[in-house]
């Protein structure tokens, strides 16, 4: 009997030690932008260095997490809705996501490495099966109705990062 429907959310960190080509263009092209949108929130007379001093001084710096997230818009368009990053237990990329969220964890105006920022990908509301030792066993498919026909499944090992962000539970 299922469990519930969940939606699930995949949060990657990326930062100056990060290795692939694509999260390497993604990280350069935020710093860009980052550089660019601080300039709005930041004191010319007194500026602040680091994302998290500028928040510090200018509450509406709170901002800079969507305004820097247009640049990373065309990298995560590049996945096609596929979160690239999260194999299921056979290797295949196939969860899903509908919409990505984009937060600066940090950054520094004279230092490119300080920047880090963290992408936070959301599934669409997916049927939770089981747990099995440490898997979440889920289908793709949320219409639940028709058990006894059998349902095509994914498994997913649970790891750092992966969390159950909406459960509902079937009854």
């Amino acid at each position: 009997m299922p469990k519930g429907n969940v939606r699930f959310a995949y949060r990657i960190v990326i930062n100056q030690h990060s290795s692939t080509a694509w999260e390497k263009y993604l990280w350069e092209s935020t710093y860009q932008e980052f550089l660019m949108q601080a300039q709005l929130f930041n004191d010319k007379a007194q500026p602040a260095l680091t994302f998290k001093e500028l928040l510090s001084k200018n509450e509406k710096a709170e901002q800079l997490h969507f305004l820097v997230s247009t640049a990373a818009h065309p990298y995560i368009l590049q996945w096609k809705g596929k979160i690239y990053h999260l194999a299921d237990t056979l290797g295949n990329n196939f969860m899903p996501f509908n919409y990505c969220q984009l937060d600066i964890i940090d950054s520094n105006i004279k230092d490119i490495k300080a920047h880090e920022i963290g992408l936070t990908f959301y599934t669409p509301v997916l049927s939770l099966i089981d747990i099995w030792e440490g898997h979440y066993l889920i289908s793709l498919d949320e219409n639940l109705q028709n058990l006894s026909e059998g349902l095509e499944t994914l498994m997913y090992k649970m790891q750092n990062r992966l969390s159950i962000a909406y459960f509902k539970p079937i009854v």
